[in-house]
Protein backbone atom coordinates (compact mmCIF):
# COMPACT_ATOMS: atom_id res chain seq x y z
CA UNK A 1 0.00 0.00 0.00
CA UNK A 2 1.39 3.71 -0.91
CA UNK A 3 2.33 5.87 1.51
CA UNK A 4 1.43 8.85 -0.80
CA UNK A 5 -2.40 10.12 -2.02
CA UNK A 6 -2.87 9.43 -5.44
CA UNK A 7 -1.22 12.34 -7.21
CA UNK A 8 1.66 11.79 -5.07
CA UNK A 9 1.90 8.20 -6.16
CA UNK A 10 1.56 9.14 -9.93
CA UNK A 11 4.84 11.30 -9.80
CA UNK A 12 7.00 9.00 -8.07
CA UNK A 13 6.58 6.14 -10.51
CA UNK A 14 5.73 8.12 -13.58
CA UNK A 15 8.41 9.82 -16.04
CA UNK A 16 10.91 12.80 -14.55
CA UNK A 17 13.97 14.33 -15.28
CA UNK A 18 15.75 12.08 -12.65
CA UNK A 19 16.71 9.45 -15.66
CA UNK A 20 18.43 12.42 -17.51
CA UNK A 21 20.53 13.45 -14.85
CA UNK A 22 21.45 10.43 -13.34
CA UNK A 23 21.98 8.34 -16.24
CA UNK A 24 23.41 10.72 -19.38
CA UNK A 25 24.62 14.11 -17.34
CA UNK A 26 25.82 11.93 -14.38
CA UNK A 27 28.46 10.41 -16.91
CA UNK A 28 29.78 13.50 -18.46
CA UNK A 29 31.94 12.69 -21.46
CA UNK A 30 35.40 14.57 -21.55
CA UNK A 31 38.06 14.01 -23.96
CA UNK A 32 40.91 13.96 -20.90
CA UNK A 33 39.00 12.89 -17.76
CA UNK A 34 36.16 10.36 -18.77
CA UNK A 35 36.88 9.48 -22.21
CA UNK A 36 34.34 6.53 -21.94
CA UNK A 37 31.69 9.25 -20.93
CA UNK A 38 28.47 9.58 -21.94
CA UNK A 39 28.21 12.71 -25.03
CA UNK A 40 24.77 14.24 -24.58
CA UNK A 41 24.19 15.87 -28.19
CA UNK A 42 20.23 15.45 -27.10
CA UNK A 43 20.04 18.19 -24.66
CA UNK A 44 19.73 21.73 -25.99
CA UNK A 45 22.49 24.17 -24.34
CA UNK A 46 24.83 26.64 -25.74
CA UNK A 47 27.47 24.50 -24.49
CA UNK A 48 30.34 26.89 -26.62
CA UNK A 49 28.84 30.24 -25.07
CA UNK A 50 28.58 28.91 -21.58
CA UNK A 51 32.51 29.26 -20.69
CA UNK A 52 32.00 33.17 -21.97
CA UNK A 53 29.05 33.67 -19.30
CA UNK A 54 30.79 32.22 -16.49
CA UNK A 55 33.88 34.63 -17.22
CA UNK A 56 31.85 37.85 -17.45
CA UNK A 57 30.38 36.82 -13.64
CA UNK A 58 33.75 35.94 -12.15
CA UNK A 59 34.73 39.56 -13.60
CA UNK A 60 31.14 41.08 -12.49
CA UNK A 61 30.85 39.40 -9.10
CA UNK A 62 27.56 40.60 -7.07
CA UNK A 63 27.44 41.61 -3.77
CA UNK A 64 23.92 41.38 -1.33
CA UNK A 65 23.06 44.61 0.58
CA UNK A 66 21.33 43.96 3.45
CA UNK A 67 17.67 44.73 1.89
CA UNK A 68 18.56 41.92 -1.32
CA UNK A 69 19.27 39.52 1.84
CA UNK A 70 15.36 40.21 2.85
CA UNK A 71 12.42 39.44 1.18
CA UNK A 72 13.53 42.63 -1.62
CA UNK A 73 10.93 44.03 -3.95
CA UNK A 74 8.96 41.07 -4.39
CA UNK A 75 8.98 37.88 -6.41
CA UNK A 76 8.07 38.95 -9.86
CA UNK A 77 11.32 40.54 -10.90
CA UNK A 78 12.61 43.51 -9.12
CA UNK A 79 11.81 46.86 -10.97
CA UNK A 80 15.42 46.97 -12.15
CA UNK A 81 15.20 43.42 -13.80
CA UNK A 82 12.32 44.09 -15.54
CA UNK A 83 13.53 48.04 -16.92
CA UNK A 84 16.74 45.99 -18.16
CA UNK A 85 15.06 43.13 -19.98
CA UNK A 86 12.43 46.01 -21.65
CA UNK A 87 15.31 47.35 -22.67
CA UNK A 88 16.79 44.04 -24.12
CA UNK A 89 13.85 43.23 -25.64
CA UNK A 90 12.90 46.67 -27.14
CA UNK A 91 16.64 46.89 -28.79
CA UNK A 92 16.84 43.60 -29.99
CA UNK A 93 13.18 42.11 -30.85
CA UNK A 94 12.49 46.11 -32.58
CA UNK A 95 8.93 46.23 -30.84
CA UNK A 96 6.33 47.83 -32.84
CA UNK A 97 4.96 48.98 -29.36
CA UNK A 98 7.27 49.64 -26.33
CA UNK A 99 7.62 46.92 -23.63
CA UNK A 100 7.37 48.46 -20.49
CA UNK A 101 8.60 47.08 -17.42
CA UNK A 102 5.17 46.77 -15.67
CA UNK A 103 4.34 44.40 -18.95
CA UNK A 104 6.98 41.67 -17.50
CA UNK A 105 7.00 39.54 -15.12
CA UNK A 106 9.36 36.96 -13.72
CA UNK A 107 9.95 33.11 -12.44
CA UNK A 108 12.53 30.56 -11.76
CA UNK A 109 12.21 29.68 -15.99
CA UNK A 110 10.17 29.70 -18.91
CA UNK A 111 9.10 26.29 -17.67
CA UNK A 112 7.28 27.87 -14.55
CA UNK A 113 6.13 30.65 -16.62
CA UNK A 114 4.19 27.62 -18.90
CA UNK A 115 2.99 26.17 -15.71
CA UNK A 116 1.78 29.28 -14.35
CA UNK A 117 0.14 30.15 -18.11
CA UNK A 118 -1.35 26.36 -17.77
CA UNK A 119 -3.58 27.39 -14.29
CA UNK A 120 -4.16 30.80 -15.35
CA UNK A 121 -5.74 30.30 -18.86
CA UNK A 122 -7.18 26.55 -18.91
CA UNK A 123 -8.95 24.39 -16.53
CA UNK A 124 -7.87 21.07 -15.70
CA UNK A 125 -8.69 19.05 -18.79
CA UNK A 126 -8.10 21.92 -21.34
CA UNK A 127 -5.77 21.84 -23.58
CA UNK A 128 -2.76 24.01 -25.85
CA UNK A 129 -2.68 23.14 -29.16
CA UNK A 130 0.76 23.08 -30.77
CA UNK A 131 2.61 21.69 -33.59
CA UNK A 132 3.55 18.27 -34.53
CA UNK A 133 7.03 17.94 -33.37
CA UNK A 134 7.67 20.15 -30.88
CA UNK A 135 9.71 20.93 -27.65
CA UNK A 136 8.87 17.84 -25.69
CA UNK A 137 8.64 19.47 -22.25
CA UNK A 138 5.93 21.44 -22.63
CA UNK A 139 3.60 18.18 -22.44
CA UNK A 140 5.08 18.09 -18.62
CA UNK A 141 5.36 21.81 -18.10
CA UNK A 142 1.29 22.14 -18.64
CA UNK A 143 0.41 19.00 -17.26
CA UNK A 144 2.28 17.67 -14.54
CA UNK A 145 0.36 20.33 -11.85
CA UNK A 146 -1.78 22.60 -13.92
CA UNK A 147 -3.29 18.82 -15.77
CA UNK A 148 -3.62 20.98 -19.11
CA UNK A 149 -3.14 18.54 -21.36
CA UNK A 150 -1.43 19.91 -25.10
CA UNK A 151 -2.69 18.70 -28.59
CA UNK A 152 -0.53 18.66 -31.73
CA UNK A 153 -1.51 19.55 -35.27
CA UNK A 154 -0.25 17.02 -38.01
CA UNK A 155 0.15 18.52 -41.82
CA UNK A 156 -0.70 16.77 -44.58
CA UNK A 157 1.96 16.19 -47.79
CA UNK A 158 2.16 19.78 -49.34
CA UNK A 159 1.83 21.49 -46.35
CA UNK A 160 4.87 23.37 -44.93
CA UNK A 161 4.29 23.94 -41.22
CA UNK A 162 5.54 27.36 -40.98
CA UNK A 163 3.46 28.69 -44.18
CA UNK A 164 0.28 30.94 -43.84
CA UNK A 165 -1.65 28.11 -45.61
CA UNK A 166 -0.60 25.49 -42.41
CA UNK A 167 -2.84 27.66 -40.08
CA UNK A 168 -5.95 26.05 -41.96
CA UNK A 169 -4.66 23.10 -40.23
CA UNK A 170 -5.07 24.20 -36.74
CA UNK A 171 -8.33 25.52 -37.46
CA UNK A 172 -9.59 22.36 -38.31
CA UNK A 173 -8.38 21.24 -35.27
CA UNK A 174 -10.30 23.73 -33.43
CA UNK A 175 -13.10 23.24 -35.16
CA UNK A 176 -13.13 19.12 -34.84
CA UNK A 177 -12.18 19.55 -30.55
CA UNK A 178 -14.94 21.96 -30.35
CA UNK A 179 -17.69 19.68 -32.07
CA UNK A 180 -16.83 16.68 -29.84
CA UNK A 181 -18.01 16.32 -26.21
CA UNK A 182 -15.11 13.72 -25.66
CA UNK A 183 -12.13 16.39 -26.96
CA UNK A 184 -10.71 19.12 -24.96
CA UNK A 185 -11.62 22.65 -25.16
CA UNK A 186 -8.65 25.04 -26.30
CA UNK A 187 -7.72 27.56 -24.92
CA UNK A 188 -4.50 28.63 -26.48
CA UNK A 189 -2.09 28.15 -29.53
CA UNK A 190 1.41 28.18 -28.35
CA UNK A 191 4.36 28.86 -30.99
CA UNK A 192 7.92 27.95 -30.92
CA UNK A 193 9.34 30.63 -32.74
CA UNK A 194 11.68 29.85 -33.80
CA UNK A 195 10.98 26.61 -33.88
CA UNK A 196 12.44 23.90 -31.41
CA UNK A 197 13.41 21.07 -32.71
CA UNK A 198 12.99 22.24 -36.56
CA UNK A 199 15.31 25.43 -35.64
CA UNK A 200 13.15 27.46 -38.39
CA UNK A 201 11.25 30.77 -37.20
CA UNK A 202 7.70 31.94 -38.80
CA UNK A 203 7.57 34.53 -41.13
CA UNK A 204 5.82 37.54 -40.78
CA UNK A 205 2.87 36.85 -42.77
CA UNK A 206 2.29 33.10 -41.04
CA UNK A 207 2.30 35.26 -37.54
CA UNK A 208 -0.49 37.23 -38.69
CA UNK A 209 -2.62 34.14 -39.59
CA UNK A 210 -1.91 32.96 -36.40
CA UNK A 211 -3.25 36.38 -34.80
CA UNK A 212 -6.25 36.38 -36.86
CA UNK A 213 -7.65 33.14 -35.75
CA UNK A 214 -6.71 33.34 -32.25
CA UNK A 215 -9.03 36.61 -32.55
CA UNK A 216 -11.48 34.60 -34.47
CA UNK A 217 -11.88 32.01 -31.98
CA UNK A 218 -11.00 34.43 -28.82
CA UNK A 219 -8.27 31.90 -27.66
CA UNK A 220 -4.77 33.02 -26.95
CA UNK A 221 -1.63 33.08 -28.45
CA UNK A 222 1.72 32.11 -26.85
CA UNK A 223 4.26 32.85 -28.70
CA UNK A 224 7.91 31.52 -27.22
CA UNK A 225 10.87 33.15 -28.62
CA UNK A 226 13.89 31.82 -26.30
CA UNK A 227 15.75 31.41 -29.64
CA UNK A 228 15.50 34.56 -30.24
CA UNK A 229 19.01 36.01 -30.91
CA UNK A 230 20.64 32.54 -31.94
CA UNK A 231 19.28 32.71 -35.45
CA UNK A 232 22.29 32.44 -37.68
CA UNK A 233 23.86 32.21 -41.24
CA UNK A 234 23.34 28.85 -43.15
CA UNK A 235 25.45 27.25 -46.09
CA UNK A 236 23.22 26.21 -49.61
CA UNK A 237 21.41 23.49 -48.58
CA UNK A 238 22.97 20.06 -50.23
CA UNK A 239 21.20 17.22 -47.60
CA UNK A 240 17.15 16.05 -48.59
CA UNK A 241 15.23 17.35 -46.44
CA UNK A 242 12.93 14.71 -44.17
CA UNK A 243 9.94 16.45 -44.44
CA UNK A 244 7.59 15.29 -47.21
CA UNK A 245 7.31 18.93 -48.35
CA UNK A 246 10.23 21.12 -49.70
CA UNK A 247 10.43 24.33 -47.77
CA UNK A 248 11.62 27.39 -48.67
CA UNK A 249 14.24 29.65 -47.01
CA UNK A 250 14.08 29.97 -43.95
CA UNK A 251 13.37 33.34 -43.22
CA UNK A 252 15.31 35.60 -40.67
CA UNK A 253 13.50 36.37 -37.35
CA UNK A 254 10.80 38.49 -36.52
CA UNK A 255 9.41 38.90 -33.17
CA UNK A 256 5.62 38.85 -32.87
CA UNK A 257 6.27 42.19 -31.31
CA UNK A 258 7.74 43.88 -34.06
CA UNK A 259 4.46 43.54 -36.01
CA UNK A 260 3.05 46.96 -37.32
CA UNK A 261 -0.27 47.45 -35.84
CA UNK A 262 -0.67 43.40 -34.31
CA UNK A 263 -3.70 44.81 -32.30
CA UNK A 264 -5.53 45.24 -35.46
CA UNK A 265 -5.22 41.33 -35.91
CA UNK A 266 -5.35 40.15 -32.76
CA UNK A 267 -6.61 41.99 -29.34
CA UNK A 268 -3.56 42.80 -27.21
CA UNK A 269 -4.94 40.67 -24.11
CA UNK A 270 -4.79 37.25 -26.01
CA UNK A 271 -1.53 38.05 -27.24
CA UNK A 272 2.02 37.43 -24.58
CA UNK A 273 5.36 35.94 -25.17
CA UNK A 274 7.65 33.86 -23.45
CA UNK A 275 11.17 34.54 -22.92
CA UNK A 276 14.23 33.72 -20.78
CA UNK A 277 18.00 33.62 -20.28
CA UNK A 278 18.41 29.74 -20.79
CA UNK A 279 19.13 29.46 -24.39
CA UNK A 280 20.56 32.88 -26.07
CA UNK A 281 22.33 33.83 -22.79
CA UNK A 282 23.77 30.54 -22.07
CA UNK A 283 23.12 30.71 -18.55
CA UNK A 284 20.01 28.19 -17.66
CA UNK A 285 21.34 28.02 -14.03
CA UNK A 286 20.28 31.26 -13.53
CA UNK A 287 16.47 29.93 -13.81
CA UNK A 288 15.41 33.25 -15.15
CA UNK A 289 12.23 33.21 -17.31
CA UNK A 290 10.10 36.26 -18.65
CA UNK A 291 6.31 36.59 -19.46
CA UNK A 292 4.96 39.71 -21.55
CA UNK A 293 1.69 40.52 -21.42
CA UNK A 294 -0.26 43.22 -21.53
CA UNK A 295 -3.42 41.46 -19.96
CA UNK A 296 -3.82 42.49 -16.52
CA UNK A 297 -6.16 40.35 -15.09
CA UNK A 298 -3.42 37.54 -16.19
CA UNK A 299 -0.70 39.36 -15.11
CA UNK A 300 -2.62 39.38 -11.55
CA UNK A 301 -3.35 36.31 -11.73
CA UNK A 302 0.34 34.93 -12.59
CA UNK A 303 1.40 37.28 -10.34
CA UNK A 304 -0.48 35.56 -7.18
CA UNK A 305 1.61 32.63 -7.77
CA UNK A 306 4.51 34.24 -7.75
CA UNK A 307 5.72 33.02 -4.38
CA UNK A 308 5.81 30.20 -5.43
CA UNK A 309 8.79 30.16 -8.32
CA UNK A 310 10.51 33.24 -7.02
CA UNK A 311 14.46 33.96 -8.11
CA UNK A 312 17.22 34.14 -5.85
CA UNK A 313 18.10 37.68 -5.66
CA UNK A 314 22.03 37.06 -6.65
CA UNK A 315 20.63 35.57 -9.81
CA UNK A 316 18.52 38.56 -10.68
CA UNK A 317 21.59 40.72 -9.93
CA UNK A 318 23.63 38.80 -12.00
CA UNK A 319 20.53 38.60 -15.00
CA UNK A 320 20.55 42.31 -14.63
CA UNK A 321 24.49 42.68 -15.24
CA UNK A 322 24.19 40.81 -18.28
CA UNK A 323 20.91 42.79 -19.95
CA UNK A 324 22.46 46.40 -19.12
CA UNK A 325 25.90 45.61 -20.70
CA UNK A 326 24.62 46.42 -24.24
CA UNK A 327 28.13 46.49 -25.37
CA UNK A 328 29.63 43.17 -24.38
CA UNK A 329 25.72 41.52 -25.54
CA UNK A 330 26.48 42.28 -28.91
CA UNK A 331 29.75 41.43 -29.10
CA UNK A 332 28.51 38.04 -27.40
CA UNK A 333 25.85 37.79 -29.39
CA UNK A 334 27.68 38.34 -32.56
CA UNK A 335 30.02 35.62 -31.41
CA UNK A 336 27.40 32.88 -30.67
CA UNK A 337 25.96 33.22 -34.02
CA UNK A 338 29.12 32.73 -35.73
CA UNK A 339 29.59 29.55 -33.39
CA UNK A 340 25.85 28.25 -34.17
CA UNK A 341 26.75 28.71 -37.84
CA UNK A 342 30.15 26.24 -37.70
CA UNK A 343 28.31 23.81 -35.49
CA UNK A 344 25.72 23.56 -37.73
CA UNK A 345 27.86 23.54 -40.87
CA UNK A 346 30.18 20.66 -39.43
CA UNK A 347 27.31 18.47 -38.24
CA UNK A 348 25.72 19.25 -41.07
CA UNK A 349 28.72 17.87 -43.25
CA UNK A 350 29.47 14.99 -41.25
CA UNK A 351 25.70 13.85 -41.69
CA UNK A 352 25.66 14.39 -45.51
CA UNK A 353 29.21 12.45 -45.90
CA UNK A 354 27.45 9.16 -43.91
CA UNK A 355 23.80 9.61 -46.44
CA UNK A 356 22.14 10.59 -43.15
CA UNK A 357 19.28 12.86 -44.22
CA UNK A 358 18.02 16.42 -42.04
CA UNK A 359 15.88 18.99 -41.62
CA UNK A 360 18.00 21.15 -43.97
CA UNK A 361 15.97 24.69 -43.65
CA UNK A 362 17.01 25.10 -40.18
CA UNK A 363 18.79 28.48 -39.60
CA UNK A 364 17.99 29.35 -35.81
CA UNK A 365 18.40 27.06 -32.52
CA UNK A 366 20.75 25.05 -31.31
CA UNK A 367 19.81 21.42 -33.35
CA UNK A 368 19.00 19.69 -36.53
CA UNK A 369 16.12 17.10 -36.67
CA UNK A 370 17.55 14.00 -38.44
CA UNK A 371 16.41 11.53 -40.05
CA UNK A 372 16.60 7.99 -39.00
CA UNK A 373 13.87 6.16 -40.15
CA UNK A 374 16.13 3.90 -42.49
CA UNK A 375 18.22 2.48 -39.73
CA UNK A 376 14.87 1.59 -37.72
CA UNK A 377 13.91 -1.92 -37.08
CA UNK A 378 11.68 -3.81 -39.10
CA UNK A 379 7.89 -3.22 -38.56
CA UNK A 380 6.49 -5.83 -35.88
CA UNK A 381 3.53 -8.27 -37.17
CA UNK A 382 0.14 -6.53 -36.21
CA UNK A 383 -2.09 -7.70 -33.20
CA UNK A 384 -4.98 -10.51 -34.27
CA UNK A 385 -7.81 -8.45 -35.08
CA UNK A 386 -10.16 -7.43 -31.70
CA UNK A 387 -13.83 -9.30 -31.61
CA UNK A 388 -15.44 -6.08 -32.12
CA UNK A 389 -14.78 -2.74 -33.81
CA UNK A 390 -16.34 -0.31 -31.15
CA UNK A 391 -14.85 2.95 -29.96
CA UNK A 392 -12.59 1.33 -27.07
CA UNK A 393 -11.80 -1.68 -29.56
CA UNK A 394 -10.70 1.56 -31.80
CA UNK A 395 -9.13 2.88 -29.56
CA UNK A 396 -7.15 0.08 -27.96
CA UNK A 397 -5.66 -0.38 -31.67
CA UNK A 398 -4.57 3.03 -31.77
CA UNK A 399 -2.54 2.67 -28.71
CA UNK A 400 -1.20 -0.18 -29.81
CA UNK A 401 0.31 1.13 -33.09
CA UNK A 402 1.27 3.99 -30.79
CA UNK A 403 3.80 1.70 -28.61
CA UNK A 404 5.05 -0.08 -31.96
CA UNK A 405 6.30 2.79 -33.18
CA UNK A 406 8.06 3.99 -29.90
CA UNK A 407 9.28 0.33 -29.20
CA UNK A 408 10.51 0.68 -32.89
CA UNK A 409 12.39 4.03 -32.26
CA UNK A 410 13.62 2.81 -29.02
CA UNK A 411 15.73 -0.18 -30.65
CA UNK A 412 17.80 2.63 -31.58
CA UNK A 413 17.88 5.01 -28.58
CA UNK A 414 18.88 1.73 -26.41
CA UNK A 415 21.98 1.17 -29.16
CA UNK A 416 22.89 4.91 -29.07
CA UNK A 417 22.91 4.68 -25.14
CA UNK A 418 25.11 1.17 -25.48
CA UNK A 419 27.24 3.56 -27.46
CA UNK A 420 27.10 6.34 -25.12
CA UNK A 421 25.48 8.58 -26.99
CA UNK A 422 22.48 10.52 -26.25
CA UNK A 423 19.78 12.52 -28.62
CA UNK A 424 16.30 13.48 -28.28
CA UNK A 425 14.07 10.65 -29.50
CA UNK A 426 11.66 12.03 -32.06
CA UNK A 427 8.40 10.44 -30.84
CA UNK A 428 9.54 11.95 -27.33
CA UNK A 429 8.99 15.25 -29.34
CA UNK A 430 5.46 14.62 -30.63
CA UNK A 431 7.21 13.21 -33.96
CA UNK A 432 4.33 11.73 -36.59
CA UNK A 433 6.22 8.92 -37.24
CA UNK A 434 9.51 6.75 -35.79
CA UNK A 435 12.61 7.60 -36.33
CA UNK A 436 13.29 11.14 -36.16
CA UNK A 437 16.34 12.25 -33.71
CA UNK A 438 17.31 15.94 -32.37
CA UNK A 439 20.66 16.47 -32.83
CA UNK A 440 22.20 19.28 -30.60
CA UNK A 441 25.66 20.52 -32.15
CA UNK A 442 26.34 23.84 -30.29
CA UNK A 443 28.93 21.76 -28.70
CA UNK A 444 33.13 21.66 -29.40
CA UNK A 445 33.26 20.25 -32.56
CA UNK A 446 35.40 17.09 -31.45
CA UNK A 447 32.35 16.48 -29.49
CA UNK A 448 29.86 16.48 -32.08
CA UNK A 449 32.13 14.55 -33.90
CA UNK A 450 32.93 12.14 -31.69
CA UNK A 451 29.21 11.46 -30.77
CA UNK A 452 28.12 11.32 -34.61
CA UNK A 453 30.43 9.14 -34.35
CA UNK A 454 29.13 6.54 -32.22
CA UNK A 455 25.82 7.19 -33.49
CA UNK A 456 27.19 5.73 -36.71
CA UNK A 457 28.40 2.78 -35.05
CA UNK A 458 24.97 2.18 -33.26
CA UNK A 459 22.80 2.18 -36.39
CA UNK A 460 25.69 0.42 -38.75
CA UNK A 461 26.52 2.95 -41.00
Amino acid sequence: MSTLAPRGAELADGPSLRELFGGILGDKYDKETNPNGMINIGTAENYTMIPEVSQYTQAHPVALTPNQLSYGEGPWGTPRLRRAMAHHMNKRFHTHIPIQPDDLLFANGVSTICELLGFSLASPGDAILMSSPIYQAFAVDFGTKAKVSTVHVSFPPGIDQFSPAAVAEYERVLLTSSQQSSSPRIRAILLCHPHNPLGRPYPRETLIEFMKLCEKYQIHLLSDEIYAMSVYSTPPPTSPSPSSTSPAAAPAFESILSIPSSDSYISPFLLHVLYGLSKDFAAGGLRIGCLYTRNRPLWRAVSAMSQFSWIPVASELLACRLLEDDEWLEAFFDRSRERLAEGRKVAGRVLEEKGVPFYAAANAGFFLWVDLRSWLPPLSPPPPPAGSKGEEAEEGDGKRVEEGKKEREKVLVDRMLEKKVFLTPGMDMFAEEPGFFRLVFSQEEDVVREGLRRVFEAIGV
